[in-house]
């Protein structure tokens, strides 16, 4: 069974992540006993795998405005392309000013 793959785009606050865990950890827990392989691209954006490898893609939040255009967006971007191009789910987390929007890419 292919992983599904959690791409980390953000962080939650220093104390939350302390005691609970990163927004990987949140979303793996609620998957269960899936298979979960989590890539962050800020840091390594050679981690992204080819859509073949994955069953499908969670994208967490960031602080980060996309208008900001930085290196490891835009590959993420090309990459997330890529991905629904080849037919595989993906579901975004925007966690923007404080409200929890969720959307899901078509396909």
């Amino acid at each position: 069974m292919l992983p599904l793959l959690i791409v980390k785009l953000g962080d939650t606050i220093p104390d939350l992540a302390a005691r609970r865990g990163g927004f990987e950890t949140w979303i793996a827990a609620a998957l269960g006993d899936a298979p979960v392989r989590v890539v962050d691209p800020r840091f390594d954006a050679h981690g992204l795998p080819d859509p073949g490898e994955i069953s499908a893609a969670v994208v967490t939040g960031s602080r980060a405005m996309v208008t900001d255009r930085a290196a490891w967006s835009e590959t993420t971007a090309r990459w997330l392309a890529r991905v629904v191009a080849a037919g595989k789910p993906v579901l975004g987390i925007c966690r923007r000013r404080r409200s929890r929007r969720i959307a899901k890419s078509h396909y």
